[in-house]
C-alpha cells in the first residue's frame, strides 16, 4: 500500500501534548475517513488514540497527525519531538496500562517508526481492508 498514490490526504495539523488532544485527532481522523467502512474507521480511531495517548504519557512533546486514503487502504502517520521508539509490551491481565503498541502490532496490516530531521520520530500505521 505504501507504493499507491493517495486518493486524499489530510494535512499535518499540529496538537498539544494534553489529554484533549486525543479526542481532537480521533474525531479529524473518524471525519477524514468518511467514505472507507465503519470497521477500518473504529479501527484507526482506536489507534490513532493509542499513538496519541503515548505522545501524551511518553514523549511530552507537540505532535502532528497525517493521513493518506488510498484506493486499498490508510496511512496514518503521527510525529513527536521524541527520538524514543515506541516498545511493544506484553502486560500481565492486572496490568491497567501498557497495551497501546500491542493493539497497533495486532490489528493494524503494517506499522513502524522513522526518526525524522532532528530528535524526533514519526510512528504511521497502515489499514488495508477496504
Amino acid at each position: 500500500m505504501a507504493a499507491e498514490r493517495a486518493v486524499r490526504s489530510l494535512p499535518p495539523a499540529v496538537f498539544g501534548p494534553e489529554v484533549a488532544s486525543v479526542t481532537q485527532c480521533r474525531h479529524r481522523l473518524i471525519d477524514f475517513l468518511y467514505d472507507v467502512p465503519d470497521e477500518v474507521r473504529y479501527v484507526a480511531a482506536l489507534l490513532v488514540s493509542e499513538l496519541t495517548t503515548n505522545v501524551i504519557r511518553h514523549a511530552h512533546t507537540p505532535f502532528s497527525l497525517r493521513a493518506d486514503r488510498s484506493p486499498s487502504g490508510v496511512r496514518v502517520e503521527v510525529a513527536d519531538d521524541s527520538p524514543s521508539p515506541p516498545v511493544v509490551l506484553h502486560p500481565e491481565a492486572s496490568e491497567e496500562t501498557g497495551r497501546g503498541m500491542l493493539l497497533v502490532s495486532e490489528l493494524a496490516d503494517n506499522w513502524g517508526t522513522e526518526q525524522t530531521p532532528g530528535d524526533g520520530k514519526t510512528v504511521w500505521f497502515e489499514l488495508a481492508r477496504l
